[in-house]
């Protein structure tokens, strides 16, 4: 869409619990929650857009994949491979779940295809592309008329080496829509080598179309005349021409968003990287956000590893409506299970027994039990406190904190994950929560990670949908070479790379978006006989910034040992102007509202810039709360955000003199 006729952007979130939505109009943000609405999501999203009062363009982030890909129920689809393949989908990688490592009967893989719709085809294509048997006529037409007889509602096409040459699965797509069978291209869709990671994302988007389509086709009906376009997992957003065709690229749609959200409010703060985790309302997110994003080329959804990018996000199951519960050795267990949006925690209100993080907030008086979460649904206390002392450990309020501890305990692991693990302080960087309950456990969070800043973004809530106001329309591509070092392997990288470009630029092109367009090349690189790649920018040093990445990931790099670039991959991007978020409004000396517990309440609207507040004290806004511990003080910087820093007592006083990092400063 030319850049001209868009007036008004919105942004909408789908989360477990709520829906999110954002609008800046006029030098204004509307904001909106609403009840998601699980059995058909877009009815959610319409609701909340016409609160807002419409938009021209609406960026949506969706979990119409992910819940399709966790519950396995995908479309009924064929499978057509190369002969004595058959059987890729259910080998797999031998690699056994955690969870079973001594079960003595493992759970069957789950294939995606069951093995009567997973067909063949007599051809042979080799590594380097040459055609070692030929596809014939007559084997497509038994191929095709095995699908037709199917009745299936899609058909992924995967055959054996087909990254190198595609001539075999494009007469096989030529016949499949000839036939009207809609239809997935593993050479279109991820044309990179390991035979079972491919024919996996090719099936799994194959069993997606169909859902993808009604549901936003039922969607663009309900927000007309919006154009609807959908956050991918890299971190941008696709126009919903190419999103219907690729919808398995959706998969971490809605935590995208949050990632750039955290991104801007960093920027805002003149800060490197962060921390961020977003608990929502059925998980948490975690991730270490630096100045250039990170991607993986795989995406894990249900064990499923899905070739296709994502930004480099965790996930666990701990959010506001994880149930607690006692296992049978009575050791208490906070998720994965979760009260959603129906019935919703006790506390809800809505029929809900099951005590959950929520109801644990507020039992120790975190949340304040006059608020209504997203300005509308009211708090029940006693509900929250029955579900509570079900649980046999004692009062409500005992069983409350132990829970929240459990909680805490998980969520620090996976903040430890994606920081200790991997070799970086985490005690030098600031936590930087989101999502509706972030906040409330923040302080507790930084505490047992030894951090002393944590940095709450402006609409935390709603940072998903906020993020995806910034961001742009981007095209992600990428292609397997497997060329060895010689002469002229970077012309032949640039080359493969300028192709991919081409490609992109021509669809998003085709979808109307506007140049100018920005593109980034990288490169999958290894030593010779390693088995998987360490991926660098696509320069004329790539060796040199192969062996520091190597150094950095590994503690060591074997200088002029023979290297070959595995895959290329391209970035492109479409012009982007960013909204400006208005400044804060609120002012004079702070002033509370309410008490909760032991905690003075305040009203985040009414705290002006440089606003200080010492703790133990509680922050309420629409989307979310945010909990002040004692021994941390609060202030509001001139960009209308909440820096949270802990006080310097004796104990820290001790620590810093032996040497501690000082926290990272913004400009406040």
């Amino acid at each position: 869409m030319p850049e001209a006729r868009i007036q008004t952007i919105a942004a909408v979130d789908v989360g477990g619990t709520f829906t999110d939505a954002i609008v800046i109009r006029d030098d204004k943000v509307l904001t909106c929650k609403v009840p998601s609405t699980p059995r058909d999501p877009g009815i959610a999203v319409g609701q909340a857009l016409q609160r807002l009062g419409g938009a021209d363009l609406l960026i949506h982030g969706t979990t119409v994949a992910t819940n399709a890909l966790l519950t396995g129920r995908l479309g009924r689809i064929a499978l057509i491979t190369t002969k004595g393949f058959r059987d890729v989908l259910a080998i797999g990688r031998q690699n056994r779940d955690p969870r079973e490592l001594y079960a003595l009967e493992p759970a069957q893989r789950q294939p995606l295809v069951p093995r009567e719709l997973r067909l063949e085809v007599a051809e042979r294509v080799g590594p380097g592309g040459e055609v070692e048997l030929a596809l014939s006529e007559g084997e497509i037409a038994i191929a095709v008329g095995e699908v037709l007889a199917a009745g299936v509602q899609a058909c992924a096409v995967c055959l054996l080496h087909s990254y190198a040459n595609p001539a075999h699965e494009n007469l096989l797509g030529a016949r499949l829509k000839l036939a009207g069978v809609p239809h997935v291209l593993s050479s279109q869709l991820a044309p990179e080598f390991r035979e079972y990671e491919r024919s996996l994302v090719t099936a799994a988007n194959a069993g997606l179309l169909p859902l993808m389509r009604e549901y936003l086709a039922g969607l663009e009906a309900r927000v007309k005349p919006a154009r609807v376009v959908l956050m991918h997992s890299a971190g941008g957003w696709l126009p919903a021409e190419i999103a219907a065709l690729e919808p398995v690229k959706l998969a971490l749609s809605g935590p995208a968003g949050g990632i750039a959200g955290v991104r801007k409010a960093l920027d805002m703060e003149g800060l490197a990287g962060g921390v961020a985790f977003d608990v929502g309302g059925t998980s948490t997110d975690v991730s270490l956000v630096q100045q250039t994003a990170t991607l993986r080329p795989v995406t894990e959804i249900a064990g499923l590893p899905l070739r296709t990018p994502s930004l480099d996000i965790h996930t666990i199951g701990a959010g506001g409506g994880s149930i607690a519960w006692l296992d049978a050795g009575n050791a208490l267990h906070v998720g994965p299970q979760s009260a959603g949006a129906e019935p919703g925690p006790a506390c809800y209100g809505k029929g809900g027994k099951a005590a959950t993080l929520t109801d644990a907030l507020l039992v120790r008086g975190r949340i304040p039990r006059e608020l209504k979460l997203g300005g509308e649904i009211g708090l029940q206390y006693a509900p929250a406190e029955a579900a509570l002392a079900a649980l046999g450990m004692g009062t409500a309020k005992a069983a409350a904190q132990a829970v929240l501890q459990v909680a805490l305990a998980g969520i620090e692991r996976a903040l430890r994950r994606v920081t200790v693990e991997r070799g970086v302080r985490a005690d030098d960087l600031p936590l930087v929560p989101f999502g509706g309950a972030g906040g409330l456990i923040a302080c507790d969070l930084a505490e047992l990670l030894g951090t002393a800043t944590v940095l709450v973004p402006r609409h935390p809530g709603l940072l998903c949908a906020l993020g995806m106001l910034f961001t742009p329309a981007s095209r992600d591509l990428s292609r397997t070479l497997l060329l060895r070092e010689s002469a002229d392997l970077l012309p032949m990288a640039v080359s493969a790379a300028d192709e991919l470009a081409a490609r992109a630029t021509r669809e998003l092109l085709d979808c109307k978006l506007n140049g100018p367009f920005t593109t980034a090349a990288s490169l999958d690189v290894r030593y010779v006989g390693q088995s998987f790649e360490l991926n660098v920018p696509l320069k004329p040093d790539w060796r040199k910034r192969f062996e520091q990445a190597h150094e950095r990931e590994f503690g060591f790099a074997r200088k002029g040992e023979a290297v070959e670039i595995v895959n290329v991959r391209v970035r492109v991007a479409a012009k982007h102007a960013p909204p400006k978020l208005p400044a804060a409004t609120g002012k004079g000396k702070p002033e509370p509202v309410g008490q909760s517990a032991h905690a003075p309440v305040f009203e985040r609207v009414k705290l002006g810039a440089g606003a200080t507040i010492k703790g133990p004290a509680i922050v309420t806004e629409l989307s979310s709360c945010l909990y002040v511990k004692e021994g941390w003080t609060a202030k509001v910087t001139r960009q209308g955000q909440i820096l949270v820093t802990r006080n310097k007592g004796p104990e820290r006083k001790r620590r810093g003199r032996k040497g501690q990092r000082k926290p990272p400063k913004g400009r406040q």
